[in-house]
């Protein structure tokens, strides 16, 4: 009889102990500051911060004839005016059409009702749904790479050209 009493309290404690350290093992291991906690996307376009230099909602819509058009939006928060001097788009340089300088809090918006600007390459090499790497050349911000969804040229898209 002693032998089961001691058995069982020994049980009990033993399940308690587990219990108690299955919650603290279970916690996040990365911390509030998780780099997977950090991403704030709001659309199905990609964002970047370079310094003074916000990309916003960058992706790319493939056309039927197989050429791809950039739609992004990106503003200069510098007090220095800054020029985009090149894009590729899966590896490919973009046929640029803007005279838009980068001046402080003046957008350069790629495609919709406000465009001011336009990227287009012939042929983008890839379907929609997957992603593609996107680079900007700007002259005084340097290089600017992102990993830009392709979206297929229906819905909403279906206006770009």
């Amino acid at each position: 009889m002693l032998f089961c009493h001691y058995s069982l309290m020994i049980s009990k404690r033993l399940i308690g102990a587990i219990a108690a350290s299955t919650m603290l093992l279970t916690g996040c291991a990365a911390g509030g500051q998780a780099p997977t906690r950090m991403i704030k996307q709001v659309t199905d376009g990609v964002e970047k911060d370079a310094g003074d230099l916000k990309l916003r909602n960058v992706k790319v819509v493939a056309l039927p004839d197989g050429s791809a058009t950039l739609i992004a939006f990106i503003v200069n928060h510098n007090d220095v005016a800054d020029q985009l001097a090149a894009v590729f788009i899966n590896g490919q340089r973009a046929e640029l059409l803007t005279s838009t300088v980068l001046e402080k809090n003046k957008p350069m918006i790629f495609e919709g009702d406000s465009a001011n600007a336009k990227a287009k390459v012939a042929a983008l090499g890839e379907k929609p749904g997957y992603r593609v790497p996107v680079v900007f050349y700007f002259a005084n911000g340097g290089k600017v790479e992102l990993d830009a969804l392709v979206v297929a040229n229906t819905g909403i898209y279906s206006s770009i050209l």
